[in-house]
């Protein structure tokens, strides 16, 4: 009996851990989380360019954080005080295609990045409209940053794309 029911046990456990290795992903195997588009604005807030490719959306979901560690909180402070006389390049605020039956078709506000003029740190802003159930203060859904060059690069790039 305790050899059927740890086989019974190992079957269970392997079939849970193969259907978690296919979850969150599409078809092709790519994920770029429901990214629908890019907007890119000057720092004067006029909008540059829109971004909808999808080999764009999916190298701009993919976007690779160099200082995240433990200790977040100490970090991000430093990172925001540099960032108190820097100039602000670009505002890029992406979007996620709806999922609710509901939804009037539009596509959802998911963050804002703000890039800013010789720095490789950048602000990014969770839409509070992201996070169903509950409210959560605007100071906990704002991150502060670094970016490789190529990254950094790569988000310059956004802005030459034209409307």
């Amino acid at each position: 009996m305790k050899k059927v029911l740890s086989c019974l046990l190992a079957v269970i456990l392997s079939a849970i851990g193969l259907a978690g290795c296919g979850a969150g992903g599409n078809a092709g195997g790519e994920d770029v989380q429901r990214l629908s588009q890019v907007e890119v604005y000057s720092a004067d807030g006029n909008l540059l360019g829109t971004v909808t490719d999808e080999d764009t959306l999916l190298r701009f979901s993919g976007l690779d954080y160099t200082d995240i560690s433990s200790d977040t909180d100490a970090e991000m402070d430093i990172l925001e005080s540099k960032t108190e006389n820097l100039k602000v390049l670009y505002t890029i605020i992406s979007y996620k295609a709806p999922v609710a039956a509901y939804n009037d078709g539009n596509p959802e506000k998911l963050m804002e990045l703000t890039v800013y003029e010789d720095s490789n740190i950048i602000k990014e802003q969770i839409a509070p409209e992201t996070i169903r159930g509950g409210y959560v203060a605007e100071e906990f859904l704002t991150f502060y940053t670094t970016v490789s060059d190529e990254d950094k690069n790569f988000i310059l790039s956004l802005a030459e794309i034209k409307k």
